[in-house]
């Protein structure tokens, strides 16, 4: 017999074999444990992309427009003396650039309603929205 008190090595020794086992133990444990993963949950109509080949090509070419626009703004507001002079200008640029995605989105959309109802630009959003056309 040994007198010797148990260290935490041997402890964690001890617990690990325990551990082994019971991984190579019969399945019926598996079956009551949670499981780790999730589903993701489906996405939203709005963000389902449409089956509408020339829809979603209408939509990558707002993009491009979008990305044009974007790189011309950067450069532009890369110079002090035209931020000075047309900072106005620019933020409408900017503004041009934000619409022309989010009508992009709109487009790509197999749910085109939906997709309005995500944009977070109030304005857009309101004239998109109401009754009359004119």
């Amino acid at each position: 017999m040994n007198n010797r008190s148990t260290s935490f090595w041997d402890e964690a020794a001890r617990q690990t074999l325990e551990d082994r086992a019971s991984e190579t133990a019969p399945e019926a444990d598996s079956s009551q444990r949670k499981a780790i993963r999730r589903e993701a949950p489906p996405l939203p109509a709005a963000l389902v992309p449409t089956e509408d080949a020339l829809r979603a090509r209408l939509a990558e070419e707002l993009e491009y427009a979008r990305r044009m626009l974007d790189i011309m703004g950067d450069t532009l507001a890369s110079d002090g003396a035209v931020v000075v002079r047309h900072g106005t200008a620019l933020q409408s640029v900017d503004i041009v650039g934000q619409m022309l995605g989010h009508i992009a989105n709109i487009i790509r959309s197999s749910d085109p309603e939906g997709a309005v109802e995500l944009i977070g630009m109030s304005e857009l959003k309101a004239r998109l929205q109401r009754r009359s056309i004119r």
